[in-house]
């Protein structure tokens, strides 16, 4: 019991670095958005002295870079960003422990379950923080910020960034953090590297069917969302839904694969 508490604290400790490490690299995702506060048009960059937010900053390009590089740090140390990276994670946490629990063979069923996987819970807890919170902070600001209308918004998260974006992202990142923490030898191992390529490919396999379904879930949501709910706390939102989504998706693929078990048993 004492090597298993080890175990999972150790996972724990390396999901939540990997979520302050790697929290920055969520900015480089998007092209950066003025904030929120800001309106749309007014750029510190334009030579109209009307769209200069401060007159002084206009005067020369090393103040405008001097500023900028403090705009980037600034929305960086955003409280709020760093809240939706931790709402994020959380919620992924909740999220795969519930889809793990619904999908256990082991009976009676238990929270979390017997055969919790805890290394595929830090790779889903470090992209959850990373991208659900950190990333989509940033896509949300921009396209509200960018796009007056809800449904071109709604169009653009759900056509370009979740396919383009998310899944690329995923694919690149969990299996390989699974494949890594599970090896004894590290991520460069050989081990690492085939485990990789089988989760890669496990996962690349499913992708066609889970984002059919992935837009019959999220297309209401997201009406809802870039229509009704405030800009800081959109993130949240999805995360909280996305709570609902794992559970969804892990029992109707749990429902198949038993269907197709009990096809195979009765040919």
């Amino acid at each position: 019991n004492t090597n298993k508490m080890i175990g999972t604290n150790s996972l724990i400790v390396r999901a939540a670095s990997l979520l302050v490490a790697f929290a920055p690299i969520s900015h480089s995702f998007v092209v950066p958005s003025a904030p929120h506060h800001v309106p749309r048009r007014v750029h510190l960059g334009s030579s109209n002295a009307d769209t200069c937010i401060e007159p002084r900053l206009c005067s020369s390009s090393t103040s405008l870079s001097m500023t900028a590089d403090a705009g980037i740090v600034e929305q960086l140390a955003d409280p709020v960003l760093l809240q939706h990276i931790a709402t994020g994670g959380a919620l992924a946490l909740a999220g795969d422990v519930i889809a793990q629990s619904l999908l256990s063979e082991v009976r009676p069923r238990s929270f979390p379950p017997e055969d919790w996987d805890k290394v595929r819970t830090a790779a889903f807890v470090a992209f959850g923080g990373i991208y659900t919170g950190g990333v989509q902070h940033f896509i949300f600001g921009f396209l509200n910020a960018t796009f007056d209308e809800a449904l071109v918004r709604l169009a653009l998260a759900q056509f370009f960034f979740i396919p383009f974006c998310y899944y690329p992202t995923f694919l690149l990142m969990v299996p390989a953090l699974r494949a890594g923490w599970e090896s004894e030898d590290g991520f460069g191992s050989e081990e690492a590297t085939l485990r990789r390529e089988e989760l890669f490919a496990e996962t690349l396999s499913k992708i066609p069917s889970v984002l059919l379904r992935n837009w019959g879930f999220w297309l209401p949501v997201q009406f809802v969302q870039f229509n009704f709910v405030p800009v800081d706390l959109q993130v949240t939102y999805c995360a909280a839904f996305g709570v609902i989504w794992n559970a969804i998706l892990s029992w109707s693929t749990s429902s198949t694969d038993a269907a197709a078990s009990a096809t195979e048993k009765n040919a």
